[in-house]
Order: structure tokens, then C-alpha cells, then sequence
């Protein structure tokens, strides 16, 4: 647990790296959801997360890449092996001391050297027709997941719906940069919470906050469901069902692209927690 919060608390305080050519970073380097430049040398491990990374330094231990972009230039080197998971972009001539590894990436590798282990083969797992059944059982398993839930809420709190959906759409940039805000304010109660529940008092806040996490999530997704489905059937006799099943169906589908689903949480997930706030769960018109 100890590692897991260490990593986290890196991870956000770190989001955007910038190493020069001449600096040294000693121990891990983190990036989460934003860029990393690494032009000097890190003496840990280089771990990129849902970002871009430009790499032309080096790196005493891994190098892994999870859901990122990477781009890597000459002169490079890893000093241990190099990992890319769900990971695009181009490598071109760098050492690599350990293994290269592949999973469901199209990473274009030019010309790289491994000089230490020359007898150890790049191990490269690509989708087959399992792996394309299962990612096509889990769009359609999200496609029913978000329709039920989103239509269940509306039929249950229709009127609030309605309202926070009208509110919307005069609140667009207010409710993401009001998300954004209560987004921030989760992440760091949700470390705290974890840090007291060694001591048992944060169990029932961390609780609560997840609660309350999801309840406005389910809640917000489902106003900006209505609002786009309204805006593209643009009738006001149309069902408001109609109008949530068609946001719903238009997200999960915009959901399943790779990178385009980071796109659409940044965008959608703190307009839906705004417009919740704001609204308080559509009690008022905001």
C-alpha cells in the first residue's frame, strides 16, 4: 500500500516532465496524463502513462510505456528492458541493454540495438481473433452498461435531468472548469482518506467519497447524454429516452478508439461532475 501511494502521489505531483540534457534525475520518473521530455538521464525507472514522451537520454533502468505515445531519437539508451503496452509512436536508433516488449502496440522501431543480449528474442504480442472477440464483448458489455444505467436515472429522476440538461447548454465552459476543480479536490481527499484508514478513521469518508464520486458521475453523464442526443435529433417531440439512448450509444462508441476515448473523458468527465455540482444533482437551474 505504502508503494501504491507513493506512486500515486508521484505520479500527480509529477504530471508534466521536462529532464534537460545535462540534468540527472535520480530514482523513478512518472508521467501521468501529460507530456515528458527526457533529454539527460534518469537513474530509475521511466514510466509513461497515457502521455506523450520524447525520448532521447537515458535511462539506468526500464523503460515502460503504458496507453502513450512515444518518440524516441538517436543516441538513446536503456540500460534495462523496454516495455509498450496499448502504446503507438516511432523509435529510431537506440540501445536497449534488456528485453523489448510489445503488447497490442504499434510502436515503429528502427534500427535498435541490443548489444548485451543479442540471444534473447523481442517478444511482440499483437490482437488475434480471442482478443478481438473480447474487446468487441466489452464494447457491447459498456454499451448495455452506460444504457441501462442512463436510462434508469432519467426515468427516475427525470424532471432533475431535464433541468441540469437545460443548464448545460448555457454552461458548458463553467461546468468543465468547475469538474476540473472538484476533480483536483477528489484526488487529494481520496490520498488522504487512504492515508487514515491505516488508522480506521477515513474508511467511512473514503467511502462515502467514492459514493458520491460515482452517484454524480452516473448522474452527469446522463444530462450530457440528453443534451446531445437533443442536439442532434434537434425535435422537441422526441422522447427524452430517445434522446439519452442516442448519447449514450455515441459515447460508448467514441469510447471504444484508442486515444479518442482520452479525448472524451477529459472532455465529458468534468463537464458531467460540473454541471452536478452546479445544478446539485438538478435540484436547481444553476
Amino acid at each position: 500500500m505504502r508503494k501504491v501511494l507513493i506512486f500515486l502521489m508521484t505520479g500527480f505531483l509529477f504530471a508534466g516532465i521536462h529532464v534537460g540534457k545535462n540534468e540527472v534525475k535520480r530514482g523513478d520518473v512518472v508521467c501521468i496524463g501529460d507530456t515528458a521530455v527526457v533529454e539527460g538521464e534518469v537513474k530509475g525507472d521511466l514510466v509513461a502513462i497515457a502521455c506523450t514522451l520524447h525520448f532521447s537520454g537515458k535511462v539506468k533502468g526500464d523503460l515502460i510505456s503504458i496507453a502513450s505515445k512515444v518518440y524516441g531519437k538517436e543516441g538513446a539508451e536503456v540500460n534495462e528492458d523496454m516495455v509498450f503496452i496499448v502504446s503507438s509512436g516511432c523509435i529510431k536508433e537506440i540501445k536497449v541493454k534488456g528485453s523489448l516488449v510489445k503488447i497490442f502496440s504499434s510502436v515503429g522501431i528502427k534500427s535498435v540495438e541490443m548489444p548485451f543480449r543479442k540471444n534473447i528474442p523481442k517478444i511482440t504480442i499483437t490482437p488475434t481473433r480471442g482478443t478481438r472477440f473480447f474487446h468487441t464483448g466489452k464494447f457491447f458489455l459498456g454499451l448495455i452498461f452506460w444504457i441501462v444505467l442512463s436510462l434508469f436515472t432519467l426515468l427516475l429522476f427525470e424532471k432533475r435531468v431535464l433541468l441540469a440538461s437545460s443548464a448545460l447548454s448555457s454552461n458548458m465552459g463553467r461546468s468543465w472548469v468547475r469538474g476540473f476543480l472538484l476533480l483536483l479536490l477528489f484526488i487529494f481527499l481520496l490520498l488522504l482518506f487512504v492515508i487514515l484508514s491505516f488508522i480506521l478513521i477515513g474508511i467511512p469518508f473514503l467511502l462515502l467519497l467514492v459514493f458520491l464520486l460515482l452517484a454524480a458521475m452516473v448522474f452527469g453523464y446522463t444530462v450530457v447524454f440528453h443534451l446531445v442526443g437533443k442536439s442532434i435529433l434537434s425535435s422537441q417531440t422526441s422522447s427524452h429516452v430517445y434522446y439519452v439512448l442516442l448519447g449514450a450509444v455515441l459515447f460508448s462508441f467514441l469510447n471504444a478508439v484508442f486515444l479518442v476515448k482520452d479525448l472524451i473523458s477529459l472532455v465529458i468527465f468534468p463537464i458531467a461532475l460540473g454541471i452536478t455540482h452546479i445544478t446539485r444533482f438538478g435540484k436547481r437551474a444553476g
